[in-house]
């Protein structure tokens, strides 16, 4: 058999609706390493929010960020932060309408109000604590990731008016902000080169807006049954809800266990 590369996406995915991680979750991923398969986690989190998903799971290799920061073996081999006058316009944009925003480096985040119930709503929703202030973060400090919060209906204030920006919605009220040049796959194909491992050998799961570059890019790209209904329409195979064993179930399927 082949060794494959196998990328998961964490909530949705690995987690499920409650935040935990199935046991059939685990059985899969340790008799995916036990055939030799490779595995890492793609995630639109910071690696700092990764650590506990990798501790419960023996996963020391993630792409984090939307593809942004990839750490393999312990060792960062990639990084894209955010151009800063892009970042600052976009800042500049956002307070004139309101909308607050966070921002991550690869081991802190802050944000620029000092609470919004639109932060805390849509971070405790993850289980992730609302981010200290701190104003003029990104002079100082490389920006991977930030965040912004408004609702839906004021998307169109912000998408395709930044050359160097685009925009993932993960929740109600909040969405990633990423170079534009930016995606899970990018960070994938990273991984995959470094590791001399060839795109028809990669595998991806995943079930969000953040996931349809990956999806589309693996050789075998699976989504969840509890995916945005776009991702199943670009994906080789259609897996069961998140609870119902999903994850366990495309691997088994693709008779990889």
């Amino acid at each position: 058999m082949t060794r494959k590369l196998i990328f998961f996406d964490v909530d949705g995915t690995i987690y499920n609706s409650k935040l935990e991680i199935p046991e059939l979750t685990h059985k899969a991923i340790q008799l995916l390493k036990d055939k030799g398969h490779i595995v890492a986690i793609a995630s639109g989190r910071a690696p700092f929010t990764l650590e506990k998903v990798c501790a419960d799971t023996d996963i020391p290799n993630f792409v984090a960020f939307n593809g942004q920061y990839v750490v393999y073996d312990d060792e960062t081999i990639y990084e894209n932060p955010i151009d800063v006058e892009a970042l600052r316009q976009l800042e500049r944009d956002a307070k004139a309408f309101d909308h607050p925003m966070v921002f991550f480096t690869h081991n802190d985040m802050v944000s620029n109000i000092d609470h919004h119930h639109h932060i805390q709503q849509s971070l405790s929703s993850i289980k992730i604590a609302h981010p200290r202030y701190e104003g003029n973060y990104f002079d100082h400090h490389s920006i991977y990731q930030a965040l912004i919060f408004h609702e839906r209906k004021d998307d169109n204030l912000y998408d395709d008016r930044y050359e160097q920006l685009k925009f993932y919605r993960w929740h109600e009220v909040s969405r990633d902000v990423v170079p534009s040049n930016g995606s899970k796959a990018e960070g994938i194909k990273k991984f995959a080169e470094k590791l001399g491992i060839n795109q028809e050998d990669c595998i991806a799961i995943g079930d969000g807006n953040n996931d349809f570059e990956m999806i589309e890019w693996a050789g075998i790209g699976i989504a969840m049954g509890n995916a945005v209904p776009e991702l199943k329409e670009v994906a080789d195979y259609v897996t069961d809800h998140v609870d119902d064993g999903g994850l366990f179930n495309a691997f088994k399927n693709l008779d990889l266990l």
